[in-house]
């Protein structure tokens, strides 16, 4: 299977620009997009990956000020949206095909760029699609193209549901390095930061690595 990891912009992005505007990483499920009067119009679910309420209400709030939205349903941390592109809007599922895959959810980043990482089992249909892309994309980079099994898959549905106080310290956690080797921060800098007593967030933090780890060391076991 080709796999391929692209770097991408386009400025008229809804999501990007208001990730960069609100400091904030959304990943998101682009749908479909269908063609009307001349118009075409996309669909995407998308998922917060912020704890910061009140930054997430103000990109909803935005999002709605958007005249091109056409329709917008929020389910907590979980939004639908439908664009108008109009004639001459760009979006990246308008030179997606059904050979193309989608192994990992797009991350749109507060960095002003779209991560996908798509795949396909014949390269020129790959190829093809990043020709399209680079034709119409304000930035279209390659950051990975590779021949590879295809193991490294989402599954959103399957993995344990978290509460916002362990996504929270989890989150914190990860950010700040407390995974790298060595380790960048210890507990207390991080019970600090989140403006918790330790025992707390050590008591959050635990529950969301015990809930997590279960699935990730199946996850190995079953793809030795």
């Amino acid at each position: 299977m080709w796999i391929t990891k692209l770097k991408l912009k386009h400025e008229d992005c809804p999501i990007v620009n208001r990730c960069v505007k609100f400091n904030i990483l959304v990943l998101s499920y682009p749908s479909t997009w269908y063609e009307k009067n001349g118009k075409r119009f996309a669909t995407t679910t998308c998922y917060f990956q912020s704890n910061d309420e009140s930054q997430k209400k103000k990109f909803i709030e935005d999002l709605k000020a958007d005249r091109r939205i056409t329709n917008l349903e929020v389910s907590g941390d979980v939004f639908t949206y439908e664009i108008n592109l109009g004639k001459e809007g760009e979006h990246v599922m308008l030179y997606h095909n059904k050979n193309i895959i989608f192994v990992k959810p797009a991350v749109n980043h507060y960095d002003g760029h779209e991560y996908w990482e798509v795949a396909c089992w014949k390269r020129e249909e790959l190829e093809k699609f990043i020709k399209e892309l680079k034709a119409h994309m304000d930035v279209c980079e390659i950051l990975k193209l590779e021949n590879s099994p295809l193991t490294d898959i989402y599954f959103p549905n399957v993995m344990p549901k978290l509460s916002k106080s362990q996504k929270e310290a989890l989150e914190i956690a990860y950010i700040n390095g407390y995974y790298s080797y060595p380790r960048k921060v210890t507990l207390e800098q991080l019970a600090k930061i989140a403006k918790k007593g330790i025992s707390t967030f050590q008591e959050h933090l635990r529950k969301a690595e015990l809930k997590l780890l279960p699935v990730i060391i199946e996850y190995q076991i079953k793809n030795k």
